[in-house]
């Protein structure tokens, strides 16, 4: 008996080794290798169509449709196989499909895409946290934030469930895991998010994904971020485990810096100026004038290689990059760049300077240099996208005849003001002051907003105005910018263009301003046009003498934050601390649409508000 009762605990004890060999759990499962395509987009901002770029082809100027996702989803169905991941890195609005329909038709494509992941980025909170909460209601794709959490009083926390710190991905038998994450500081700062939305520093947020993934025996891991690409490269140097970093955000081109010379792009680095991380720094990753190759290889905290890819921005271009995984999870090779969708029509100038479409002869060698080019591709338009974005098009197109406010009293566009005594009915340009009110009313964060003169192009008319109209004030394709500057640069910068507004016959450069309020005197030096200088506090509503070292977040439109038209203080704080400067990628226009529509009826100008206290000759 006691014999038997041994044999049964023997074979009881065998029975247990050779479960626990099977593994009861299939992530217990010997890794192996594989490859996987990642295939990724980022910055569209709302960017849905294609658009008329001049590129470089065999060295002429050539006019092409470039881009649109209708071209890029034919790029895509091209490029995915069975072991493709699919990724978007976020980022909506910007052009007049986000102000009407608030990311509908975005998400629409997207769900046509059938991504494997899509990222939150910090415009996906513009319209507060009801409406992303539609939106992703509206996915069937995943939607991924490692360091976001909404709380219950937020309209998210009813969808908190559908968004996932990440998602595992089988690939030929193997686990690849995709990471989410964002920008915290850019996110509260730069968006409509609410309080009740709680943030995760992301080294901390990223950390404890891979370990939870790790746990999982999951050593393929992607992040898709939303943090700008030098920052990408910090977590490449401080988040152990990760292999794939897919960047988005601040709009770089990378690559192969003479292929893109050789067809008239240069590597973009302009809207890389996001912050670093909090106890973070940029210094020594690369001068801030380089953008790397595609992939950018960095070296991780173990020692072992992660790779960093985005692809610039407005729907222009997808990237397709090939990865070989070891069986322990190491990247042991890489390949790709990103690919530049355009039509088959092409345009050259013709003598009178026209462009005209090109022969049939030119036609065939251009289209032989494009069928060589690694970046360039011919790309058919997709019917299914194409229907999805036309019902949104048209509306839109009518919508632009249609009457979006009233103009109580007609505000004229001066651009030099006249003089008149403080209290008096003040001069200038009214039209120019509605601009930068609405600049200002884009972002909570902006204490102030500047706009110079020449960037109106009429007066904005008593009576209806239509959507049309407002693109006639505002014709040119300048986006809004966020600079942080001290008092001291913002009174520098508004004499800087009244002083050659006034001297070089380039009116336009007259600056206009929204919560600044300033006397001018006409006949003033370099820097003394613009004098007493007062902020209106965005809080409380108080007016004080602006304080030389106070740091304020100002708002201006692309053009003059270049330097252009004298603003060179803008400029010159960018080159300083480029962190300071963000391109929100919002077409000018769109606040205006979106402030008249906002009040409905747009009052006549107070006095009290108007940035011109009095101007003397």
């Amino acid at each position: 008996m006691h014999f038997t009762k041994l044999k049964q605990i023997i074979a009881a004890i065998a029975i247990l080794f050779i479960l626990a060999g099977c593994g009861g759990d299939s992530g217990s499962k010997q890794a192996s290798a594989v490859s996987v395509r990642v295939i990724h987009t980022n910055d569209h901002h709302s960017y849905l169509e294609s658009a008329a770029y001049d590129l470089k082809i065999n060295d002429v100027d050539t006019r092409v449709e470039m881009g649109g996702f209708s071209r890029l989803s034919t790029v895509i169905q091209e490029e995915r196989n069975d072991n493709s991941i699919v990724v978007n890195s976020g980022e909506l609005s910007g052009t007049l499909y986000f102000s009407l329909f608030k990311g509908e038709p975005d998400f629409k494509v997207f769900n046509e895409l059938a991504l494997d992941g899509y990222t939150l980025g910090n415009h996906e909170f513009d319209e507060g946290d009801g409406r992303l909460a539609e939106l992703i209601q509206m996915a069937n794709f995943p939607i991924l934030s490692s360091n976001m959490t909404p709380e219950e009083a937020s309209p998210l926390y009813a969808v908190k469930d559908d968004i996932k710190p990440y998602i595992i991905k089988e690939i030929d038998g193997e686990k690849v895991g995709i990471i989410g994450i964002l920008k915290v500081e850019k996110t509260k700062n730069s968006s409509f998010v609410s309080d009740d939305v709680t943030f995760t520093e992301e080294i901390e947020a990223a950390n404890e994904a891979v370990a939870e993934l790790e746990a999982q025996n999951v050593n393929k891991i992607i992040l898709v971020s939303h943090v700008g690409y030098y920052n990408d490269i910090i977590f490449a140097q401080n988040v152990p485990g990760l292999d794939i970093i897919v960047g988005g955000d601040t709009h770089n081109l990378i690559g192969d810096e003479a292929q893109l010379e050789k067809i008239g792009l240069a590597q973009s680095y302009a809207n890389d100026q996001t912050g670093p991380f909090d106890g973070y720094t940029h210094d020594g990753i690369s001068d801030i004038d380089t953008i790397g190759e595609y992939p950018t290889l960095v070296t991780g905290p173990t020692g072992d290689p992660v790779y960093v890819v985005t692809a610039w921005c407005y729907a222009r271009a997808v990237g397709i990059l090939d990865v070989d995984f070891t069986a322990e999870g190491i990247v042991e090779k890489v390949g790709g760049n990103i690919v530049i969708p355009v039509s088959d029509t092409f345009l050259r100038k013709d003598a009178s300077d026209a462009y005209v479409e090109v022969s049939a002869d030119v036609k065939a060698e251009i289209l032989q240099t494009i069928d060589a080019d690694p970046i360039l591709r011919v790309a058919d338009v997709n019917p299914t996208i194409e229907n999805i974005i036309a019902p949104y098009k048209a509306e839109m197109e009518a919508t632009q005849n249609e009457v979006v406010g009233e103009i109580t009293v007609t505000m004229d566009n001066t651009r030099i003001p006249t003089a008149f005594a403080s209290g008096d009915t003040p001069s200038g340009s009214y039209a120019g002051q509605v601009v930068a009110d609405a600049f200002k009313n884009t972002n909570p964060a902006i204490d102030v907003a500047i706009q110079n003169a020449g960037g109106v192009r009429a007066s904005l008319l008593q009576g209806d105005i239509t959507m049309a109209q407002i693109i006639e004030v505002l014709p040119f394709s300048n986006t809004v910018v966020m600079i942080d500057m001290k008092g001291s640069d913002i009174v520098k910068v508004l004499n800087e263009g009244a002083y050659y507004s006034l001297h070089s016959g380039s009116t336009g450069a007259f600056p206009y301003a929204s919560g600044l309020r300033y006397d001018v005197n006409l006949s003033g030096g370099e820097y003394g046009v613009i004098t007493d200088v007062e902020v209106q506090d965005r809080l409380t509503g108080v007016w004080s003498n602006i304080e030389n070292d106070t740091i304020y977040t100002v708002s201006t439109n692309s053009f003059t934050a270049q330097g252009k038209d004298n603003y060179l203080t803008f400029a010159e704080v960018r080159e300083d601390d480029p962190t300071v400067y963000e391109d929100t990628s919002i077409l000018y226009y769109v606040p205006l649409v979106d402030y008249i529509k906002d009040l409905g009826i747009l009052p006549a100008l107070d006095k009290d508000s108007y940035c011109l206290k009095s101007v003397s000759n």
